[in-house]
């Protein structure tokens, strides 16, 4: 398992887009450095309430994708960047991203390149 001493090594990118966009989330993700990347099928929770008829939704929350790229630390500012770039809040993918730190990784060779 790699770990670094001090802080650490790399980050997670997390990507939230609209259902349908995480390809094209990838392709800026991978332009800008990323090597992969893993996408869950998700569904948003936001404060806007579904109104109900005799018990059925009739509005449903929007479907999302989540897209997770572990990168190396300093390939992150310029993936997520790039990613708002191209597919942020301003356009059809609504694409909002936030980084965690990764302490440690098992199992992963091609990110090291």
């Amino acid at each position: 398992m790699q770990q670094e001493e001090q802080g650490y090594q790399y980050d997670l990118i997390v990507a939230i887009a609209n259902q349908g966009y995480a390809d094209d989330v990838m392709d800026a993700a991978r332009a800008a450095g990323a090597t992969g990347g893993t996408m869950l099928h998700a569904r948003g929770l936001g404060t806007k309430y579904a109104q109900k008829f005799l018990g059925i939704s009739l509005q449903a929350e929007p479907e999302k994708d989540m897209i997770w790229i572990l990168v190396k630390k300093d390939k992150r500012q310029q993936i997520m960047a790039e990613i708002l770039k191209k597919h942020g809040p301003q356009t059809k993918a609504n694409a909002i991203t936030f980084s965690l730190p990764v302490t440690g990784v098992a199992g992963l060779c091609s990110i090291d390149k």
